[in-house]
Formats: C-alpha cells, structure tokens, sequence
C-alpha cells in the first residue's frame, strides 16, 4: 500500500462541504495517520477551534497552503 499522503501537523480541509454542517467546514490539524478502511488511508484530525477531533479519508481531504 502506498504511504499516507499527509503527514502529522498539516493543516487541512474537508473537502465535502455541501454534506457538511458549518462547524464541520473548519480547518483541521492531522493529528495522526490511522489504518487504512478499504482502500483509503485515514486520519485522525483536531479543530484546534472547537477542540473537537474526527476520522477522515484521505480522499475527502485539501492541503491548506499559508501564504
């Protein structure tokens, strides 16, 4: 299997937002990388906001580049 495309301290975005309440269009830290479910790697992510954490696929995922 491939390596996880991101790595632990990036920050992201869910890239599902339509499907996703206001809160949950946030950006998040990675907080670990998480076994793969099916054929996509997973995260553990925290809204440093909010304090809440999540699982995400990776393919649900954008980087967040700071300028």
């Amino acid at each position: 299997m491939p390596p996880h495309r991101f790595s632990i301290g990036q920050l992201v975005r869910l890239t599902k937002n339509r499907l996703l309440s206001r809160p949950a269009n946030q950006t998040y830290t990675i907080q670990a990388p998480l076994p793969w479910q099916g054929d996509q790697p997973q995260y553990r992510l925290r809204d440093a906001q909010s304090n809440q954490e999540r699982v995400a696929l990776e393919q649900d995922l954008e980087r967040i580049n700071l300028i």
